[in-house]
């Protein structure tokens, strides 16, 4: 956030500057390693929202203009002033707004808040008489800019600055000596509870704010002003710990590649359909950077959190976008905290409510958090205990997971590339090798013939002299053929052609093998019909029809055909052709479906899983059940990984 303003004033120093351990100085200059212009640091504001003191560095460029360098729980903030848009009254912004700023674009609305100037000295670009009230929203692009609204003490905005996130080294300023005595003193500090008298040790004294005695669980809070970690009041008086963390307070380790100290935990719960759900969030901070992340555990399933830039991110209905991938609303409640332990950088208390909206694409989950003042947003990850507990060497192994995470993978995610690339190659194998074997198969016709078919008249006998009634007309003869070879074993397809014209033919066909006398016998016939009713035109049946016999093996056949057909409507012909070795797709399919069932198994799998992580959704079906209720009632399970306070907002910040 910055202040508006043109011209330098030179203002000296204005009331006692509040210590801070900020890395800057008046008097020091900037070489830009990138497109940013070189500058001197000539002037210092400090600003507090009751809740927290926070700099900003009035800046000077070689050419003229004037600039703002802010800073907030590590992190640092470039601004520029920017001629101001039109832009609704402060009355009218709220936090998560969208607001399409012309022509700078589009910005969602990260904080709205009212601070106070609290000292100044150097040169500003304006006059910021001490105690003086001023109102502001920080904005946040869809590009990762950041933008500030500045309204003043008036309804209507004043002036407006653009700018963004930048790093130390990229501003390639020389003899921060401040930093240096600031990673010294943040090293640690001790004081004793104003409590119960218990020794407490500070890991981050230059940014703690707020600290729960790990005693007697009294919330104990700084003054403003109090840069020296030894001053702290009791805000919250209890006489027990009010829960023991998984993760020792202290503890230090590299998770994820961060080397990581924890300071503090936040037991959270929430209430679905009367009853109360549970979890824990852990406060980190990265020594190197001074950055503050979060480990979140819901359920035993454990997620690495980071803020990131709301503005980035695309709502649509129960859907996210954030870096080109869609997340899916999966829970929607009203967070409250229930405890705290250890050191935060923000004014936590007990009973503190936000509502958290989660949105997950497995093995990530992007979460939003709302209260009267900011919206704020987090990407999770999901991470396994086992590397929890090798990050910071816990003697005591952390709790089994139960249930499916909101986030978790599913278990095999990494097996389902190997399993479908398998199955790929193996059915491109099978199908050149169907290919091969049908382009080199022998797929010899063995026998091929005509067979005259004359429609039988009525008679006495039938063709072995039996006597025939009226209602059983005598039929062709049975036809024996002469011998034929099936040079190779394997199938054969046999096919009946007739040219039926609104009658009918069947044949019996028996296969007899001359050396063994094996006989296989099968039927095919030929029907087709046509006419016209009503004046519509209609036809069924077929011509042509075949028969495939399975592993014929080779040798000498002969065949005994028994043709049967309506009498007086008989064709004058019926056509036999045996093919040896024809190609079957039937078998090519057949193959493709028992590789089919690794792949199929692992989907049935995975849906499986997806359906009990659904179960557990406000949004899913089943949703608000405990498909694992297993476990003892009087232990209410968490929904999944939740929302914690993410370190954007400079109103949270600590000295």
């Amino acid at each position: 956030m910055s202040r508006k303003g043109i011209d330098l004033e030179a203002i000296g120093k204005v009331a006692e500057l509040v210590p801070t351990s900020s890395p800057f100085q008046i008097g020091m200059s900037a070489k830009p390693k990138k497109e940013i212009k070189p500058f001197t640091i000539v002037g210092r504001l400090q600003l507090s929202t009751g809740s927290g003191t926070w700099d900003e560095w009035s800046l000077a460029f070689g050419d003229g203009r004037t600039g703002w360098l802010s800073e907030a729980q590590g992190e640092f903030f470039l601004m520029m002033p920017m001629p101001p848009p039109e832009a609704p009254e402060f009355e009218a912004v709220a936090p998560g707004q969208q607001l399409e700023l012309r022509p700078y674009g589009s910005f969602l609305v990260a904080e709205r808040r009212q601070a106070t100037y609290v000292s100044a000295s150097g040169e500003l670009q304006f006059v910021a008489p001490p105690g003086s009230v001023f109102r502001y929203a920080d904005l946040s692009g869809s590009d990762g800019s950041l933008a500030t609204l500045d309204y003043g003490v008036d309804p209507g905005l004043d002036d407006f600055y653009v700018g963004r996130k930048v790093q130390l080294e990229e501003l390639g300023i020389d003899g921060l000596a401040g930093w240096s005595d600031r990673k010294v003193s943040a090293k640690a500090a001790s004081l004793n509870c104003p409590n119960c008298g218990g020794p407490i040790e500070l890991k981050n004294p230059a940014g703690t704010i707020r600290v729960a005695c790990p005693s007697c669980g009294s919330l104990l809070s700084r003054p403003e002003g109090d840069d020296s970690g030894s001053k702290f009041e009791v805000l919250d008086r209890l006489n027990a710990v009010p829960f023991q963390p998984s993760i020792p307070l202290g503890s230090t380790g590299t998770l994820l590649g961060h080397p990581y100290v924890v300071l503090g935990a936040v037991r959270k719960s929430c209430v679905v359909d009367g009853t109360s759900y549970y979890w824990t969030e852990f406060l980190l901070k990265e020594p190197k950077s001074e950055a503050y992340h979060w480990l979140v555990e819901s359920n035993g399933h454990w997620s690495h959190v980071v803020p990131v830039p709301g503005g980035s991110i695309e709502l649509m209905p129960r859907l996210a976008t954030y870096q080109g991938r869609r997340y899916r609303l999966f829970q929607k409640s009203e967070a409250t905290v229930e405890a705290v332990l250890g050191e935060f950088y923000w004014t936590v208390s007990r009973g503190d409510k936000t509502t958290a909206s989660d949105f997950v694409a497995p093995p990530r989950i992007l979460s939003k958090e709302e209260d009267g003042n900011e919206t704020t947003w987090s990407e999770g990850t999901y991470v396994e205990k086992d590397e929890v507990e090798k990050a910071f060497s816990l003697k005591t192994p952390l709790a089994e997971p139960e249930g499916v995470g909101a986030n978790q993978p599913w278990p095999r995610a990494e097996e389902e590339p190997l399993w479908r690339g398998a199955w790929f190659t193996l059915a491109i194998a099978a199908i050149l090798l169907y290919i091969f074997f049908n382009v080199r198969g022998p797929k010899a016709i063995v026998f091929d013939k005509d067979f005259p078919l004359e429609g039988a008249a009525p008679s006495s006998t039938d063709v072995n002299s039996n006597p025939v009634s009226a209602d059983r007309p005598a039929q062709p003869e049975p036809i024996v053929t002469e011998p034929f070879a099936i040079p190779k074993s394997g199938n054969l397809k046999v096919t009946l052609e007739a040219p039926t014209d609104n009658t009918w033919v069947a044949v019996g066909v028996s296969l007899i093998d001359q050396h063994t006398g094996d006989v296989r016998s099968f039927s095919l016939h030929s029907d087709y019909f046509h006419g016209n009713d009503g004046g519509e035109s209609w036809s069924e049946g077929v011509q042509s029809r075949s028969v495939t016999l399975s592993q014929v093996p080779e040798g000498s056949y002969v065949l005994r055909l028994d043709p049967e057909t309506e009498p007086g409507k008989a064709p004058n012909r019926f056509h036999l052709r045996l093919r040896s070795g024809v190609p079957t797709f039937g078998r090519l399919l057949f193959a493709l479906f028992l590789l089919w069932l690794g792949p199929l198994a692992l989907t049935f799998s995975k849906m499986r899983f997806e359906g009990r992580r659904w179960a557990e959704s406000d949004m899913g079906e089943g949703s608000g059940s405990n498909e694992d209720s297993s476990g003892s009632d009087d232990q209410p399970r968490a929904r999944g990984p939740k929302r914690r306070r993410t370190p954007r907002s400079k109103s949270d910040s600590g000295p």
